[in-house]
Parts: C-alpha cells; structure tokens; sequence
C-alpha cells in the first residue's frame, strides 16, 4: 500500500503539531493545507519535517475543495490511499501500525472505499489483533480513501464547504455498492467541537450537562448542508436519510438550548433556510 495523508488546518493550536507527528512517519507523504487567511505560526516547525507539503493560498476554501486538491495530487504521484485527518486528531502507541495491518489483512480491499478507525476520546488502547465490521457511515478524520474508487465515484461535493462532506461522500460509496469497513481494535483520538458543561433551560438551568457545542456559524451549515443532502438523496435508503437527519437536527438542539448564542443561531438557520432555497451553497455569504 502507498499511503499520502492529509490535514487541513485552521487556526491550529500548537498542539497540531504533536497531533501531525503521530502519523507523518507512518505514511509516505504529508499534504498540510493551511485555510488560515493569514497562515498559520506552525509553518517553520512544519517545514522541518521531511515529507510535509505545506501548502498556503491566502483563503479560506473549506474542507471539500482541499480534500479533491490533495486527492488528485496524491493520484498524479502514484498513491493507493489517502489518510484524512482533522488537526485535533492523532494515533496513540501502535495505533498507526495497527491499523495499517488490518487494512492489508482485510480481503478484497479494492471493493472497500473507505477504511476507518474509531474514535474515542478517553485513550482508549487499541489492539494488535484484527477485528471488523461493515457501517453505513464515517467521519473523515482518520478514515483512509481507496483513490481508484474516488476516481469512480467522483470528488467530495464542494457545494457543501464543510459539514457533511463526509455523509454526502460515504452515501455516495453506498449508492455505488462499495463497503466501508470500521477496524473497531483501532482508536483515533479525536474532539468534536467545544465541550463544556452547561445548564438548559430544559432542565430550569438547575442541572449542568457535558455537551458538544460549535459558533453560530458552523450551525449554518449543518443546517443547510443537511438539507441539500436530504434533497440530493431523496430516493435512498429512507431509514438512513431518517437517521442523517435527526443526527443533525441533534446537533442544533445541543447548540439551541446549551449554547450562549441562541437567538444568533436562529438567525443563521433562517439564513440557512433561505439560501438552501436560492441553491446559494458553498462558503457562506451574509445577507445583510
């Protein structure tokens, strides 16, 4: 297997560096996009080391545009499989290792579009042996993309920007009746936004809850982006496009009821709403 990885930063924390070094020695080479308008203070210590490409543009272009450039570059250099990675991810001890022996162990990894770890977030201890199991659905950080079958299939829908990038592509993988394949022995280390422990007023601000909670902005495009999807596949699987969507509508109950920013993310859902009708997608636009 010929392995590239890539991540894509956006105000990293110096923490992103010890994240990247988890995998950089484990795959041939390291695309590093830097959506960070101004760049990022990371781009010396990055530079030194050795299979790191660092590329840097001045411009936010989101998560889809990125993972297509970086896709087709590891293609035109002969790779098989490209790692996906989000700054704040890495691999513990052998994860790594183990993880790429069970994808070479796995039978008939050409009809597998996408590998992927779990992810955890108490360190959990991932395991020698290999053990598998066929899902319907990924996130992207960690996961490894067949490229023979992104050429098949097509690139990641840059409509969408960011937020379900991932659903829209692993739907994709599922329509076209390839698998993907979770190594449940293998752990990735991975936040999903903000955690804090706050109170709702379902519970009369008495009780405090642990929650994952993101800015106004990113609830934008779960809002909207889930309703491109819903739209985009509307004659699949109903069971599945049931449970996509209350994973969304999930999301911004959380956000709504523990966030501090309520009434802003009403706000931006009517947006989202009303530009998902005008089919205004990609990076966000005001409307004022």
């Amino acid at each position: 297997m010929k392995i590239a990885a890539v991540v894509i930063l956006y105000h990293p924390t110096e923490n992103t560096l010890d994240n990247i070094k988890t995998y950089a020695k484990a795959v041939d080479k390291v695309y590093v996009f830097d959506n960070t308008e101004e760049g990022t203070f990371l781009k010396k210590n990055l530079m030194e080391i050795p299979n790191i490409t660092y590329l840097h543009d001045n411009h936010n272009a989101g998560i889809a545009k990125r993972l297509n450039t970086s896709a087709q570059m590891a293609i035109n250099e002969g790779f098989d499989w490209l790692l996906m990675m989000d700054q704040d991810s890495k691999f513990e001890g052998n994860a790594i290792q183990y993880y790429w022996d069970g994808v070479s162990k796995f039978p008939h990894p050409e009809n597998v579009g996408l590998f992927g770890p779990q992810f955890s977030r108490n360190n959990k201890q991932s395991l020698a042996q290999s053990s598998y199991q066929e899902i319907d659905g990924m996130i992207t950080s960690g996961t490894l993309l067949n490229l023979n079958i992104y050429q098949q299939i097509g690139k990641f829908d840059e409509a969408l920007f960011i937020d379900a990038v991932d659903i829209e592509y692993c739907l994709r993988v599922q329509k076209a009746g390839f698998k993907m394949i979770q190594l449940i022995n293998v752990f990735i280390q991975h936040e999903l936004g903000q955690t804090e422990k706050k109170a709702s007023i379902k519970t009369l601000y008495l009780i405090k809850k642990e929650k994952e909670l993101h800015s106004p902005l990113r609830y934008y495009y779960m809002y909207r982006n889930n309703l491109y999807v819903q739209s985009k596949y509307k004659g699949f699987d109903k069971q599945t496009m049931q449970k996509i969507n209350r994973n969304a509508m999930s999301f911004l109950k959380k956000g709504f009821f523990y966030g501090s920013n309520s009434w802003e993310i009403v706000k931006y859902i009517v947006e989202a709403r009303r530009d998902f009708k005008q089919n205004k997608m990609g990076k966000y636009q005001s409307n004022t």
